[in-house]
């Protein structure tokens, strides 16, 4: 094409592969783009659509020359759209996600034959993300045609009861911004979009006349949201482009490795995890704020504070990764729109009305989480003890945690449980950069001759800790935790506490959404003022992760899902009491 000379020219500079300075240069130019989509008419909706089909279409085709890559993609849209609209009963959504996968599958399978590089930039990537659009696509189909009691809140919010016209759906499937690194959405948040009916919510405390007027204007924060995660997304990726290939973990596998000190090696491995996540931090950031451009990020407004959400397609919580007290917290910070997709497409469907969720749904959400990634040895690896490491976790929260928690709980915490809290974030970054080490890698063999190098030392603590809970520990500090009245209380007694119900929510955003009223009938505090150009706060606001943000919490990316499943099997055996157990649908005890 006539701009290659350019990218090769920058690549010489730069030190990146044409493609991947292409993929770059991709999401670049969606800002400007985006400013555009967002002003097209809502009463014409046809042309958004072929604006996303034509700019997609440019992206993959011309810019990045994977012809053959758009028909794969045009290969899964046709048929998943064929057979939502041909197959009747409870199963199509089943056979849509057997055709999609399987289809994913046979890809990555011919890549990992031909020996594709993982940092090339190739369809699969694409794919991936298309494959959690169709998916959700057909169960949203699907519960259109169910009853309404059958459905729970988020599955009400995304049904669709008409199937869309191919052109509303190619549109969906190609939305630019997210063509190529996500992140994905259900059709009805792209349906709104495009009719701007995603906007009509009043802020809080407005009047009526207040909110009419609301709906006929963009909220406000947009530009500023969308340019400080472009700020964010440009600062990692000079920090990757920098010292990216100076701190790579294929460093380990060289002989440079021998020349290192302990501390040396210690250290170049937590360096090398953080780069290594740069970046994932860096595209994200920047497709995330390309969304936000466009409109599909606003989620309405903070009840506390008033101000604009613009989180709906948040796909990373950077800080809550980089400072996790726990590997839940992190593997539910990180590509949360995917753990959305496990929960809703796999986890949920699995379970039967009234039942509860077990082995059989945790084992079929890892095993979905890992053919999705790929079939690079590395990925199971990196699965496998990632899901030990979670399910380890909890038994420390069960059993460690309570003796550092102030009493009663509601006091200022103590220098005891600060400690805690250090010791558990170090913790989890050692362990992490060991793990993640396995992702980036991926062959068999370079990950173990690169675990053996770290001298197997999570591999260590990890049997260590299972020795300790296994032969009498975990015995001996339920016993102390039993004498000092801090054994979680059990789901027998705790159906006896009378709770009030919590307050119903005017609107629906993005499920679960923030209500604008407080104790059912107060409105909350007057917003405070966004426009004031020497507040601040909201790039904090910004950037924090709100409890009524869907990202998917507990789903850990299917490497171990809220129950535990599978892999809390395997740590605990019959040690754990059953009381114990959570069940994350109900949110109690079982």
């Amino acid at each position: 094409m006539l701009w290659d000379p350019l990218f090769v020219r920058g690549s010489e500079l730069l030190g990146a592969p044409p493609d991947q300075l292409k993929l770059i240069f991709s999401l670049l130019i969606s800002y400007p783009l985006g400013s555009l989509y967002v002003r097209l008419p809502p009463s014409k909706p046809y042309i958004a659509h072929l604006f996303s089909i034509i700019v997609s279409t440019f992206v993959v085709v011309f810019l990045l020359e994977m012809k053959t890559g758009m028909l794969h993609l045009l290969f899964s849209i046709a048929g998943t759209y064929i057979i939502a609209a041909t197959v009747q009963g409870k199963n199509m959504p089943w056979i849509a996600f057997v055709f999609v996968m399987g289809h994913l599958l046979y890809n990555h399978i011919d890549r990992y034959m031909i020996g594709t590089s993982a940092s090339a930039i190739e369809i699969t990537g694409s794919q991936m993300v298309l494959a959690m659009k169709l998916t959700t696509f057909a169960w949203n189909v699907h519960d259109g045609k169910q009853k309404t009691e059958d459905l729970d809140a988020s599955q009400l919010e995304t049904r669709l009861t008409k199937l869309p016209n191919p052109l509303a759906f190619l549109g969906y499937c190609l939305f630019f911004p997210s063509i190529l690194p996500g992140p994905s959405f259900d059709y009805a948040t792209y349906d709104s979009l495009v009719h701007h009916t995603i906007y009509r919510v009043p802020p809080p405390g407005s009047s009526a006349e207040q909110a009419k007027a609301a709906k006929k204007r963009l909220p406000y924060g947009r530009k500023r949201v969308a340019y400080l995660h472009l700020t964010i997304g440009l600062i990692f990726l000079g920090i990757y482009a920098a010292y990216g290939t100076k701190f790579a973990y294929a460093r380990i596998l060289t002989s440079d490795w021998y020349k290192w000190s302990i501390v040396q090696k210690l250290g170049f491995v937590q360096v090398a995890g953080f780069l290594a996540r740069t970046k994932y931090y860096a595209v994200w950031s920047l497709s995330e704020g390309a969304c936000i451009l466009t409109g599909i990020g606003f989620n309405g407004y903070d009840p506390k504070t008033g101000r604009t959400l613009w989180n709906r397609v948040r796909n990373i919580n950077i800080i809550s990764i980089e400072t996790a007290p726990s590997f839940k917290v992190l593997f539910d910070s990180w590509n949360c729109r995917t753990n959305v997709w496990l929960r809703d497409v796999v986890y949920k469907r699995l379970t039967k009305k009234g039942k509860k969720p077990g082995s059989k749904q945790s084992m079929a959400t890892f095993v979905t989480s890992a053919f999705w990634h790929g079939v690079d040895p590395g990925y199971y690896l990196a699965f496998v003890l990632g899901g030990v490491l979670t399910s380890l976790g909890r038994q420390f929260r069960r059993f460690v945690r309570p003796y550092f928690l102030p009493t009663p709980e509601t006091a200022p915490p103590t220098i005891a449980k600060r400690a805690y809290d250090l010791v558990g974030r170090i913790i989890v970054q050692l362990t992490l950069n060991y793990t993640a080490c396995a992702f980036i890698l991926l062959g068999l063999k370079d990950c173990l001759v690169a675990w053996n190098r770290m001298w197997w030392y999570t591999h260590v603590l990890v049997l260590l800790t299972m020795a300790f809970f296994h032969f009498g520990g975990r015995r001996s500090l339920r016993k102390g935790l039993e004498r000092s009245g801090k054994l979680p209380v059990p789901s027998s007694e705790k159906s006896k506490i009378k709770k009030s119900p919590p307050p119903t929510p005017r609107f629906k955003i993005s499920p679960p959404s923030p209500s604008i009223t407080q104790d059912g009938n107060e409105l909350p505090p007057p917003p405070e003022d966004e426009r004031d150009s020497s507040d601040l706060r909201w790039v904090k606001h910004a950037l924090d992760n709100p409890p009524y943000q869907d990202s998917g919490e507990g789903m850990g990316n299917g490497f171990n899902s809220p129950d535990g499943g599978w892999v809390d099997d395997l740590v605990e055996r019959m040690e754990t009491p059953h009381l114990e157990k959570m069940n994350p649908l109900s949110g109690k005890r079982d």
